[in-house]
């Protein structure tokens, strides 16, 4: 007997199984046209930021509930230990915001509402389902054996009570073809997220606009239903890491692709000739340049032309020879420099191009205010003593103060180049940026320009102390985001919870 497609069968079962397990019932309650989706894990977020622990926020929750669940979440009874949610979703009177958690010990919270109904004088309400408080116009709190669900609204007064009982029968008896989990986009999020996540849907942008704008708008040259991005958010030990992606209709996508000019990635053989010995800042991006040629063109208008005018006087060079020179790839890199030098730091600027027209031409121009001497492939240029390096090199040009880069790169790349540094890790797109964020690693004449301004110098030196590096890295859909800090065994959420309380 074949027995495959039964084995497969109970595979099937079992994945099916635990990826229910990740979705709790309660998510059913948030409607499918919602805008905004939020979700946190509150016990996550408790433990990793140690948030008993926190005498200044202690003291600023005085109050007997807030103390309560600041000092242990699950005595509210509540299910903290799975994700709870909240909403934005748009009506046409005002958006409205929801909570939703589920529901573990109902006599717990119950002795929790006890405490609200006596400090606010208010009484529940029991209904078919659920029961509810309403401590004031602004929103309604309703809970069950299974979930509680909080409703409210920055414009509370366009609503009478038929609609918060009206929205909660709904929540409490959800139909799950309306549900947010009847999205797959949603559902695909559910399964990526961290401590904190977002989720974001384009189907009422219009609504949002009008009620932020005020002003009623024409329809929309595109249909934007079903665009969606994703945010997480997780705080691990050493770092805090946020990354997130963009789904795009095939209808927006076609329109988008017409003025997106990033390209795909980063030009890694520009990466391999920038110097990352001492890094204290990168930044690096590629983009289409006869993309954007054809945007500029689409758009011209006459202060672009003003600008060009512009552009030529500083430079000597016609505006449109500068545009068609360059490829779109641009890297700079800063690093340490250490000693008596005019420039503390050592700069380089790698910029793509289609010839070396553009050099030879802002040669001539530098020629005229300093001495320039023509080295093989590099112009040397004397500024006061220091040396800077033009030259190009597989189609990159290359500018820099770094000594003996000539020699250095010769072989066609660095001994230690970007590609070797942190700024590695944010090179995946088509941008990239990394921020040296420990200051004790720049150099002293840099640290000296703080000590001129020593009230600036406290401030700025507590507010990075705990951190080694912010970096970013972005593409059309998809973006990463880090801050390092120098605790790799602490959790980060707690290293800066730590910095804020000090600035209580």
């Amino acid at each position: 007997m074949n027995r495959l497609p039964l084995i497969i069968a109970i595979i099937a079962g079992m994945s099916l199984a635990s990826c229910s397990k990740n979705i709790p019932d309660y998510a059913n309650s948030i409607p499918d046209n919602a805008v905004a989706v939020m979700t946190l894990h509150p016990m996550q977020i408790h433990t990793k930021g140690k948030l008993n622990t926190m005498e200044a926020l202690k003291e600023k929750m005085s109050d007997e509930i807030w103390g309560q669940i600041l000092e242990d979440p699950l005595s509210t009874g509540l299910m903290l230990d799975e994700y709870a949610y909240v909403f934005v979703k748009m009506e046409e009177e005002a958006p409205v915001i929801g909570f939703v958690a589920g529901m573990k010990d109902i006599s717990k919270f119950e002795s929790i509402v006890d405490k609200i109904e006596k400090e606010l004088s208010v009484s529940t309400v029991t209904m078919e389902g659920y029961t509810y408080i309403q401590p004031d116009k602004a929103g309604i709190i309703a809970w069950n054996e299974t979930k509680l669900i909080i409703l409210g609204s920055p414009d509370a007064d366009e609503f009478d009570k038929s609609y918060w009982t009206t929205s909660l029968d709904w929540m409490f008896n959800p139909v799950k073809e309306e549900s947010i989990m009847s999205l797959v986009d949603f559902k695909g999020f559910q399964g990526k997220m961290k401590d904190i996540n977002l989720w974001l849907s384009t189907d009422d942008l219009k609504k949002v606009i009008e009620k932020f704008s005020k002003d009623k708008i024409g329809e929309l040259p595109v249909n934007l239903t079903n665009n969606y991005t994703h945010m997480y958010c997780e705080f691990a030990n050493g770092a805090v890491n946020i990354s997130g992606e963009t789904n795009f209709s095939e209808e927006v996508q076609k329109n988008l692709d017409e003025f997106l000019v990033m390209n795909p990635s980063l030009n890694k053989d520009v990466l391999k000739m920038a110097p990352g010995g001492d890094l204290l800042l990168a930044m690096s991006f590629s983009m289409n340049m006869e993309k954007l040629q054809g945007l500029v063109e689409k758009f011209s208008s006459s202060d672009l032309g003003e600008m060009g005018d512009k552009v030529e006087e500083a430079t000597g060079i016609p505006a449109a020879t500068l545009l068609n020179a360059f490829t779109g790839d641009f890297t700079l890199a800063v690093n340490g420099l250490e000693g008596e030098n005019m420039i503390p730091v050592e700069l380089f600027i790698g910029l793509g191009v289609n010839s070396d027209e553009i050099q030879k031409k802002m040669m001539e121009t530098v020629q005229e205010m300093v001495p320039v001497e023509e080295q093989g492939d590099f112009f040397v240029i004397n500024v006061q003593g220091t040396e800077i390096y033009s030259g190009i090199l597989n189609d990159t040009w290359v500018i820099t103060n770094m000594k003996g880069y000539k020699e250095s790169v010769s072989g066609g790349s660095l001994n230690k180049s970007l590609l070797d540094s942190p700024f590695a890790e944010f090179s995946g797109g088509s941008m990239g940026m990394f921020v040296n964020l420990d200051l004790t690693s720049y150099p002293e004449m840099i640290q000296g320009l703080l000590d001129q301004k020593p009230e600036k110098k406290d401030w700025i030196e507590e507010l990075v102390a705990p951190f080694d590096y912010f970096g970013i890295s972005a593409g059309d859909k998809k973006g990463l985001m880090t801050l390092k800090t120098n605790k790799p065994g602490e959790n980060s959420l707690y290293t800066i919870l730590k910095l804020t309380e000090s600035h209580q």
